[in-house]
């Protein structure tokens, strides 16, 4: 009994402790005081929305102050740019108009003044009053009259129209409201300067203390030994870095980032002069230290979604690398050190799709491989051998391809995103750049023999490649595409590259021209743009592999072929009508020159050694037949270009006037050297008739040839026509003279080119009294007086007195037959309307 009592007490006592506790808990967990706090909390944060309503009211307010006052300035911008206008074309139309009626009231007087002068004639000449012709010109007086009042009835009408309809438009544009569009661009013209101001100058400050302090840890002079250079360079990164850390708490921005990044591209300079410049540190110690930097880098970018920070984290991480040479283990030190900062570009790639960053490290990469791989191989034009450092070389270019191949693909497949234009250029590069980085490293290795199996890589690569974007992201049709055509060319690329590259050019010309040609005759876009790449490709293989060696037997064979291809492609785009895109006006611009250039080719390379062999012996000069040929086809060039109707336009006509000019020129430059060996005078009769019926035919051909030049401005240019006989006829006395001083030893002091400078200026003036040219008879008349001048200045002094007695009779002869021209046509330059210059034509 009294131990079932004390067991009940027990367990008594065990619920009264179990209860004590509860209630301990309960107060320990206070309902009220929880609440309490709770309405504490409540408060604080009503008042701090009442403050931050107040704020967003206030900034609203202050918004819209500033809206309205740019609205009304962009407003009166617009109203005063209106008003100028307004202006402007008031004087511009007034002057016009003015200048219609004053030179119908000349016409009009002009008309009168004539109608009178034949009036006095007629009456002069007995003619009776009542003749006919009186009654014809008051007919024609009275119908004058009425046509130019008509005619200023006209122009009023038409002027109050224009004026009327220039008015509703410059009010129609008054009324029209500001939009929200220009407002925005305002405001973006405005912000140019804070872009300026803080975005561009803060970078360039901090690029420029990144130069700094790499050309401080160079300078020889600097008083401190090399481990404080280094401290005080650590330093510094580690001030900018806390620098910015202590900004960037109060607020990130352009600024605070900016220090931030300068301080981790600062670190990464001190690491890489302590190691690579000054020695100071151990491998293993810089090793951490650079990956305890990548990764504070890395934090650091992610933290603040900062692009500035990983861009200037690798540009202070490549820049120093460029002080090392010497050691082959310094060198391995940087290839490791380079191989961490593309692992840096790989994470923040995958993490971040920054655009600028991946770009900065690829051309950053770009440059290190190329500075590594001149080191390793011994410079650019170095004798190739192999060695393991070439291996390890050649490694590092794949593995560098490897990462900015990832860089663009991983990043668009991590973030879920489309492929963009800027990655698909940056994988191009990446691709162009490091295939010629290893087939440069794989002849310089001596591995030559390899480059097919190097090129058989690259296309597995890429069709893999293509084959998973397919199958991840069916979309990237872009991508997809071009991985698929990169690996198709390295395909193509194999036979060559493995077997030889004599008939490369050919073979791949071969197979573009015949995509191309066959896709615009189906229109088939895949084709045309796989045989535009090929042949593109043959014609960069044309002139790197067989231009700078023309001297090989098969070059003019290819180089025909070349030709006719794009006579091909040519004629296939001429047959399918389809000439307008810019592409193919280029193309055909291109072929055209071309074929200019190898008909100029043949000539020059392939008939000079023919006609060799004929005129050896003779006195006959090769050098000046071969230019003379190759002037003549490039004159025939220029005149059957702009003749073919399906091929002119005035694209095609500028390039057969430019090939007029260059061909024009040349020839005046030939006619300084004599077509025999020596002068025409000391020729025997036979050559020297031969020689002179050459020079001959080429002046009159490049007479031909100039008047379509003169013609082409006349027509195309509207150069006025009396400038067409002038030019013609100075050409034709300036290759005379020319010939005669070159080609028969005749003395520029010679009185008989005064008398041939005389004669020309007396054919201008009758020609311009005959063709009622003003402009020809003055240069015929100032002409006329040059040859005195040089008569009596220059050929007196070397003349006999015989010849100065017939230079004096044939002078004033000639000048007399002048006066006597002016003076027959005296009465006729009163009476008839000459053709004036273009320049007084303009005035009037």
């Amino acid at each position: 009994m009294v131990n079932n009592l004390k067991s009940i007490i027990a367990r008594q006592k065990e619920i009264l402790s179990s209860l004590e506790n509860e209630v301990a808990n309960i107060e320990s967990n206070d309902l009220v005081t929880e609440n309490e706090k709770l309405k504490a909390e409540l408060e604080k944060y009503k008042l701090s929305l009442k403050e931050e309503e107040s704020t967003n009211e206030k900034l609203s307010k202050e918004n819209k102050n500033l809206r309205n006052i740019l609205y009304e300035q962009f407003y009166n911008e617009k109203i005063q740019i209106l008003n100028t206008a307004e202006k402007r074309m008031d004087i511009y139309y007034k002057s016009h108009i003015e200048g219609e009626i004053n030179r119908l009231a000349r016409f009009e007087a002009s008309v009168k003044r004539r109608i009178d002068e034949m009036t006095r004639e007629l009456e002069a000449s007995r003619v009776s009053l009542q003749d006919d012709i009186f009654v014809r010109l008051d007919e024609l007086r009275k119908l004058l009259n009425f046509k130019v009042t008509k005619a200023r009835e006209e122009i009023m009408r038409q002027t109050g129209a224009f004026s009327q309809n220039r008015a509703e438009g410059i009010a129609k544009l008054r009324q029209e409201q500001v939009t929200e569009q220009e407002i925005k661009a305002r405001a973006k013209q405005n912000n140019i300067e804070s872009l300026i101001g803080l975005n561009i100058i803060n970078k360039l400050g901090i690029f420029l203390l990144i130069i700094g302090v790499i050309t401080a840890s160079q300078f020889t002079y600097f008083r401190l030994p090399d481990t404080l250079k280094s401290v005080f360079t650590f330093a510094v990164g580690i001030v900018l870095l806390i620098a910015g850390e202590i900004l960037n708490r109060k607020k990130p921005n352009v600024f605070s980032l900016g220090i931030t990044s300068g301080g981790l591209a600062v670190l990464y300079v001190a690491l890489s002069i302590s190691y690579f410049q000054f020695d100071i540190l151990e491998m293993y110690p810089a090793l951490g230290l650079c990956i305890l930097i990548t990764a504070g880098a890395f934090v650091l970018s992610q933290r603040y979604n900062s692009q500035t920070i990983s861009a200037f984290a690798l540009i202070g991480g490549y820049l120093p690398i460029f002080s090392i040479a010497g050691r082959d283990a310094i060198v391995y030190g940087a290839m490791v050190y380079f191989v961490i900062l593309n692992i840096l570009a790989l994470i923040i790639s995958v993490n971040k799709k920054w655009i600028a960053t991946a770009y900065i490290g690829f051309v950053l990469n770009v440059i290190g491989s190329i500075y590594i791989s001149v080191i390793m191989f011994g410079g650019l034009f170095s004798k190739p051998h192999f060695s393991s450092d070439s291996i390890i070389t050649i490694m590092y270019i794949l593995f560098a391809f490897v990462i900015y191949t990832l860089i663009p693909v991983a990043g668009t497949l991590k973030q879920k995103l489309s492929f963009k234009n800027s990655d698909i250029v940056l994988l191009s590069l990446n691709t162009f750049i490091s295939s010629l980085l290893l087939y440069w490293a794989f002849y310089a290795s001596n591995l030559e023999d390899f480059t097919g199996l190097l090129a058989l890589t690259f296309s597995i690569v890429y069709l893999a490649l293509g084959r998973f974007i397919e199958k991840n992201m069916s979309k990237e049709k872009k991508v997809t595409t071009l991985f698929y055509l990169t690996g198709l060319t390295f395909v193509v690329l194999v036979i060559p590259f493995q077997f030889g590259k004599v008939w490369l050019s050919l073979g791949w010309l071969i197979e573009g021209i015949a995509l191309l040609s066959y896709g615009i005759y189906k229109e088939i876009k895949g084709f045309k743009r796989a045989g535009v790449a090929i042949s593109l490709l043959c014609l960069f293989t044309f002139i790197y592999s067989d231009v700078l060696l023309y001297h090989d037997s098969l070059f003019t064979f290819k180089y025909l072929a070349i030709t006719l291809g794009s006579i091909i492609v040519l004629g296939a785009l001429i047959y399918k009508k389809n000439l307008a895109s810019t592409a193919s006006l280029l193309f055909k611009y291109a072929s055209s020159i071309n074929l200019l250039i190898f008909l100029l080719y043949i000539i020059n390379n392939e008939l000079r050694p023919f006609l060799s062999q004929y005129i050896q012996d003779t006195k006959f000069d090769l050098n000046y037949m071969i230019v003379s040929a190759m002037i003549l086809t490039s004159f025939l060039t220029a005149y059957t270009l702009p003749r073919i109707k399906v091929l002119c336009d005035n694209v095609m006509k500028g390039i057969s006037m430019t090939i007029y000019v260059l061909a024009l020129l040349s020839l005046f430059f030939l006619n300084f050297t004599s077509p025999v060996e020596g002068y025409m005078v000391e020729m025997p009769l036979a050559i020297s008739i031969v020689g002179t019926l050459e020079l001959a035919v080429i002046a009159f051909l490049s007479i031909l040839a100039a008047r379509d030049l003169v013609l082409y401005f006349v027509i195309e240019h509207k150069l006025g026509i009396e400038w067409y006989p002038l030019v013609i006829s100075l050409y034709f006395v300036i290759i005379l003279t020319q010939n005669l001083i070159t080609q028969y030893r005749l003395e520029f002091n010679n009185a008989a080119i005064s008398i041939i400078y005389l004669s020309t200026a007396l054919a201008w003036i009758i020609f311009g009294f005959a063709k009622r040219y003003v402009f020809i008879r003055r240069f015929g008349l100032a002409l006329s007086i040059l040859s005195v001048a040089k008569l009596f200045i220059i050929d007196l002094a070397f003349l006999t007195q015989g010849y100065r007695i017939l230079s004096y009779f044939v002078f004033g002869v000639i000048l007399i037959a002048i006066s006597f021209i002016y003076q027959y046509f005296n009465k006729k330059l009163e009476n008839l309307c000459e053709v004036m210059p273009d320049d007084k034509k303009s005035i009037n």
